[in-house]
């Protein structure tokens, strides 16, 4: 389809211009997924035609390593592997996360070196996998408070269960080294085990002397947290 494309597009007809039409979308959006597709080689020869998502302004294409999704809110972004598995299952942009907001990226150990596994940001959450864990949702101000923290970076490593509200309204998440709960009568609660925290491996980050206790640092991080407050990586 994107071969359909022979005049450029023009810049007032992008999304957010009320006078845009559909056909204009499409060629917006059938040249963002190729830009896309062109930045990563491994994602190999496409599996199929452009999918029209939704309300027609939302747009897929798939391809031998992943697929590449576009939306006017947040333009195109890739998603592979048990990332994008997890994110199909639960719905995909019609689930509770949405669009993607980021590429898929690889993580990292608190020393910086390499760690097996990936993760995604949507628009109501991220994906992150590992082999150990599989591919978790963390969500919500679980998810605030721990990019605040550091990611998979910080003390309490990775997401070992998904994001979920219990019956008390409590928000909350385990990790291999703690949990992080929050209600808005609460705050934040964030809870690290220092045995499994100091020894998962050499350069974590500082772990507390019981759980629940944090250090004045940290401590003053979480009280940015705001109704507003938006992470970055």
């Amino acid at each position: 389809m994107a071969e359909w494309m022979t005049a450029p597009v023009r810049a007032e007809r992008l999304p957010n211009d009320d006078g845009h039409r559909p056909a204009d979308l499409f060629l917006v959006a059938v040249a963002a997924i190729g830009a896309k597709r062109a930045e990563h080689d491994w994602m190999g020869e496409p599996r199929g035609r452009h999918e029209r998502l939704g309300d027609g302004q939302q747009y897929l294409r798939r391809f031998d390593g992943g697929a590449v999704c576009w939306s006017s809110r947040t333009g195109a972004h890739e998603v592979h592997g048990p990332v994008a598995e997890r994110w199909e299952a639960l719905g995909a942009e019609a689930s509770l996360l949405g669009f993607p907001i980021t590429d898929s990226a690889s993580l990292v150990w608190p020393d910086g070196t390499p760690r097996p596994g990936g993760h995604a940001h949507f628009e109501g959450g991220s994906v992150y996998w590992t082999p150990e864990h599989g591919a978790r949702v963390v969500r919500g101000m679980v998810r605030d408070i721990w990019a605040l923290l550091g990611w998979e970076r910080s003390a309490l490593g990775m997401p070992v269960g998904d994001t979920e509200t219990g019956d008390d309204g409590l928000l909350s998440a385990r990790f291999e080294h703690g949990r992080i709960a929050w209600s808005s009568a609460a705050g934040p609660l964030v809870e690290i085990r220092r045995a499994e925290a100091s020894a998962s491996r050499p350069g974590a980050s500082w772990a507390p002397d019981a759980p629940g206790a944090l250090d004045p640092a940290t401590e003053r991080r979480l009280g940015r947290l705001t109704p507003s407050f938006a992470p970055r990586e």
